[in-house]
């Protein structure tokens, strides 16, 4: 049985990789809305390249090579071209001092005029890495939480304000930022969107670079499971948050728009954890914040240091997806 790596380009012009044993098949269930989630929104699906592989094992050390080339190395892939000199892969080397310094001058200049004359730069100190940074820690995910994921078309937050009901007219925002969320939660994250899930966030800014992870501010219904959720079971919350590798590298839930009593419908417990439930109750937000300084995000072992980080928030984000409803998974289906 022969194992092929195949590229698939879809409607909205993305490129998808996979591994199958049939391509025309596997062709036909992307658009059947039975192959990969990635896909079923973007249908119709075509595959435009086609690679045989020795095995299993082989098909998917060269599925997460192809994942790992920058979009033009992709499409010279799919076209059959030589890979010029300067077209590489993602393997990401670090932001340069050049973009926080463009960040910093943004914030001098926030105009529309200034940011046309510098856009090149903005897209290649710091648009192009942070998406090739959302790729290489999409394949870390799929070890540490398989379920949450990273798209550099929807991860990435755009540069430009909505300006429309905000009293600061200034277009565009000086930080970049990228968010990972769960795969049936976190639709349209590069959007701004305000919904979905837990997940997990990275910003860079001038003297405000963080990583972060949690639910920041839930809606009405997303906090009033969270809070059922901790009354049923406070301890289990207690221990993530209490955690040896959450406190060193976090220390605490961050404290923001914490109320000063009990919220409506609560009353003081009796028994000793109903203390501890207590205290979690009067957040109204659930997320924890690291600060990166400018070495750390200058460095190229920056994907390795935010692994770490990633990896003591993953039990919180997933009880928290737990709570509202979304479900953690063992690992990415390759196939339908």
């Amino acid at each position: 049985m022969a194992w092929h790596v195949y590229v698939a380009r879809c409607d909205d012009g993305t490129l998808y990789t996979g591994i199958t044993t049939d391509p025309a098949r596997r062709e036909a269930a992307h658009n059947a809305g039975r192959g990969a989630s990635y896909t079923r929104s973007r249908r119709p699906v075509r595959v435009v390249h086609l690679e045989t592989a020795t095995g299993r094992g082989a098909a998917l050390r060269r599925e997460l090579e192809i994942k790992r080339l920058t979009r033009p190395a992709k499409e010279l892939l799919v076209h059959g071209s030589k890979r010029p000199a300067g077209v590489g892969t993602t393997e990401f080397h670090g932001f340069r001092p050049a973009a926080l310094g463009f960040l910093r001058r943004l914030k001098r200049h926030n105009k529309r005029e200034w940011f046309e004359r510098h856009r090149a730069e903005y897209e290649t100190e710091l648009r192009d890495p942070l998406r090739a940074l959302v790729e290489e820690m999409d394949v870390r995910l799929a070890r540490l939480a398989p379920e949450i994921v990273g798209d550099p078309r929807r991860s990435v937050f755009r540069i430009h304000r909505d300006v429309r009901f905000s009293a600061d007219k200034s277009p565009y925002k000086t930080q970049a930022a990228c968010r990972f969320y769960h795969h049936d939660a976190g639709r349209g994250a590069g959007r701004d969107a305000a919904g979905g899930g837990a997940g997990l966030y990275v910003q860079l800014a001038d003297g405000e670079s963080l990583v972060a992870g949690g639910l920041w501010m839930p809606a009405r219904p997303a906090l009033d499971r969270i809070r059922d959720a901790l009354v049923e079971d406070p301890l289990a919350f207690d221990r993530i948050v209490r955690a040896a590798a959450f406190r060193r590298r976090f220390g605490a839930l961050d404290r923001e728009a914490m109320l000063t009593r009990l919220p409506r419908g609560f009353t003081p417990g009796t028994r000793p954890d109903h203390a501890r439930a207590e205290r979690w109750l009067r957040y109204r937000s659930f997320t924890a914040t690291r600060t990166l300084s400018a070495r750390e995000v200058t460095s190229p072992r920056l994907p390795a240091a935010l692994e770490r980080d990633f990896a003591a928030l993953v039990p919180l984000v997933r009880w928290l997806n737990g709570a509202i409803g979304y479900r953690a998974s063992e690992r990415r289906s390759h196939l339908g």
